[in-house]
């Protein structure tokens, strides 16, 4: 396993940050073994429904934390339980994230968006945006 690793973006769930196809992602694997993970962070993560899979979102709780989840029956409250997190899309519309499949292990999170590579002209750090 190395520090660093690459992704494309297939999708719509994160646009604009990310356009549906094409993008070239640089994440990394280190920085949370030492700090963990922090909502607003855009992270890589094995897919809860394919481990072969990966995603792309935004971590919107963490453990402990009570989210909002709004569907066609009304709304709940969710609380994200120890070693859990939520993630969700930018792109709500669009995205298939926690709404859907509920809080992910964080032992499925392979690491943090740090640069948005390709295309060059939107080259560039991935900002975090507290919920």
């Amino acid at each position: 396993e190395y520090g660093i690793d690459f992704s494309t973006t297939v999708g719509a769930s994160m646009v604009p940050v990310f356009n549906a196809s094409g993008d070239v992602l640089l994440y990394e694997r280190l920085t949370q073994r030492l700090s963990g993970w922090s909502r607003g962070e855009v992270v890589v993560a094995t897919s809860p429904k394919d481990p072969d899979g990966r995603i792309c979102k935004r971590i919107l709780g963490l453990a402990g934390d009570r989210v909002k989840v709004s569907s066609h029956s009304g709304d709940k409250e969710v609380l994200i339980p120890r070693g859990h997190v939520w993630l969700e899309g930018d792109n709500k519309a669009a995205s298939h994230d926690s709404r859907h499949y509920g809080p992910v292990p964080v032992g499925l999170l392979q690491g943090k968006v740090r640069l948005k590579l390709w295309p060059l002209t939107e080259w560039g750090p991935v900002r975090v945006i507290p919920p």
